[in-house]
C-alpha cells in the first residue's frame, strides 16, 4: 500500500471518529422534557401583583425594563429588594419594591382611580401632602390627611380607612395633577416647605426645621441667626407637631 493510500485512509478514519461522536450513539430522537431532557428555565414572576405608579426605565431596550413604585404595606412575594418607602415615620410603615422587571406587558393597575387624574384639586388644603414618585409635567399629588367620613366623601371619588389603631377616619385616595398642591391647613412656622426636617417617633410627629434661609417666615416666633454666617442666615427654632411639609428642593434623580 502507497504512502499516499495510507494517509488517505487515516484522514477517513478520523472524520468517520468526529462524526461518530458528534452524534453520541447514533439516536437523533428529540427528547422531551418528560423523557429526562432538561427543561428550559420557568419565566420569572412579576415582582407586583398589579401597580398603579409604573415606571419604565429610560434604558432603549426590548423587553423594556418596567418598576413599580406604589407603596404597599406588604411587598409581593416574587420581590427581592423590599425597601421601606420614602418619608420615614410619615407613611404608615409603607414599602416599595425597588426591583426593575423586563416584561412586554407590566399588568393591570391595582385601582380604577389612577385611570382618571384630576385636573381639579379635590381638596382646599392640606397638611400631609405627598407628591408621587412618578415623572410627569405637572407633578401628581394625593392628600394623606385623615378626615371625617363625610368631608371625605364630600369632596373625594375615592376614600380609603386611614391606618392606625383607630377606627373612623377617612383618607382621601384621589391624585390632583397640576403645579400648585395647595395651601397647608395648618400654618407652619418655617412656611410651606422644609428640606432639613428633624422629627420625632410620636404619632402625630413633633417636629422642628433646620433650614438657613434669608428671613423666617412670618408665623416664626423664634428666629435665630446662624453664628458666623455671612451673609446672615437664620433658623427658625419653633417646634411643630405635625407633618413638616414638602421638600423645598427636589431630591436629585439616581
Amino acid at each position: 500500500m502507497s504512502n499516499t493510500t495510507m494517509a488517505t485512509s487515516t484522514i477517513l478514519l478520523f472524520l468517520l471518529a468526529g462524526l461518530a461522536a458528534a452524534h453520541g450513539d447514533g439516536d437523533t430522537t428529540i427528547r422531551l422534557p418528560s423523557d429526562g431532557a432538561k427543561a428550559s428555565r420557568p419565566r420569572a414572576a412579576k415582582p407586583w401583583d398589579c401597580c398603579d405608579n409604573i415606571e419604565i426605565s429610560r434604558l432603549m431596550i426590548y423587553p423594556p425594563l418596567y418598576r413599580c413604585n406604589d407603596e404597599v404595606k406588604q411587598c409581593a412575594a416574587a420581590c427581592k429588594e423590599c425597601v421601606e418607602a420614602p418619608g420615614g415615620d410619615f407613611n404608615g410603615g409603607a414599602f416599595v419594591c425597588s426591583d426593575w422587571f423586563s416584561t412586554v406587558d407590566p399588568g393591570p393597575k391595582c385601582t380604577a382611580a389612577l385611570d382618571g387624574l384630576s385636573m381639579e384639586r379635590p381638596w382646599k388644603c392640606c397638611d400631609n401632602i405627598k407628591r408621587l414618585p412618578t415623572k410627569p409635567d405637572p407633578p401628581q399629588w394625593r392628600c394623606n390627611d385623615e378626615l371625617e367620613p363625610s368631608q371625605c366623601t364630600a369632596a373625594c371619588k375615592s376614600c380609603r380607612e386611614a391606618p392606625g389603631p383607630f377606627p373612623g377616619k377617612l383618607i382621601c385616595e384621589d391624585i390632583y395633577w397640576g403645579a400648585d398642591p395647595g395651601p397647608f391647613c395648618t400654618p407652619r412656622p418655617w412656611g410651606d416647605c422644609c428640606d432639613k426636617a428633624f422629627c420625632n417617633k410620636m404619632n402625630p410627629p413633633t417636629c422642628r426645621c433646620m433650614d438657613e434661609v434669608k428671613e423666617c417666615a412670618d408665623a416664626c416666633k423664634d428666629c435665630q441667626r446662624v453664628e458666623s454666617s455671612e451673609p446672615p442666615r437664620y433658623v427658625c427654632k419653633d417646634r411643630f407637631t405635625g407633618h413638616p411639609g414638602p421638600v423645598c428642593k427636589p431630591r436629585a434623580e439616581n
